[in-house]
């Protein structure tokens, strides 16, 4: 019994190593980490965007977006990581996401997954919205009030594949921007009524 106990907690440590592993970012270079201890990493900060004591905050009103493309780093392939953390109480839809891909605030593709256990993955282009997927309800998703989800765009070259909490959900072939592009986050508050915060608590990016 010993053994065999012992030999399970190496199976669960394998496990979770794994999918710790799975959820990070893979790249032997770091090219950016960010814990927001302060507004230092070149967010572009406003009245909406707030980066201190360990977050960054989307402040949005009611059925607003909001994107944040990082001013101070160009990247050519990237592997971005990134952990968001729902807010506490009566869930308003919310939706947090990874930008990649991006020239400036009216071109980039965005990853993102909502509180009701949905992802996306969209294009703007030239200020115009256009829909690669919609929508698509995932078990990887952490749906739960206060819970946190770690998400994931690794970019090399024309293709991006996409991670939830480790588990790989979608891979896409596009054209990104020559010469260098740039990475960020979005917040997205779906309540036509209420004020909501989205909230991430670093970001990684690794080459």
């Amino acid at each position: 019994m010993v053994r065999l106990g012992a030999l399970l907690a190496v199976v669960v440590l394998f496990v979770s190593g794994s999918t710790w592993r799975a959820a990070a970012c893979e790249g032997t270079d770091v090219v950016f980490e960010d814990n927001f201890a302060d507004d230092a990493g070149g967010w572009a900060i406003n009245q909406d965007v707030e980066v201190k004591d360990g977050s960054f905050v989307f402040k949005l009103p009611p059925d607003a977006m909001q994107p944040d493309l990082n001013v101070t780093y160009t990247v050519n392939d990237a592997d971005i990581c990134s952990e968001t953390v729902w807010p506490d109480g009566d869930p308003t839809t919310l939706g947090a996401g990874l930008l990649f891909w991006g020239e400036d605030n009216k071109s980039y593709f965005q990853f993102g997954v909502l509180n009701n256990g949905k992802f996306w993955i969209a294009r703007k282009q030239d200020g115009k919205w256009l829909t690669i997927v919609e929508n698509v309800l995932s078990s990887a998703i952490n749906t739960a009030p206060g819970g946190s989800n770690k998400l994931r765009v690794k970019a090399t070259g024309n293709s991006a594949s996409f991670f939830i909490n480790g588990t790989k959900v979608r891979d896409l072939r596009g054209q990104p921007p020559k010469g260098g592009w740039r990475f960020g986050l979005s917040g997205d508050n779906f309540d036509k009524a209420k004020d909501a915060r989205v909230v991430f608590k670093s970001v990684k990016v690794t080459d």
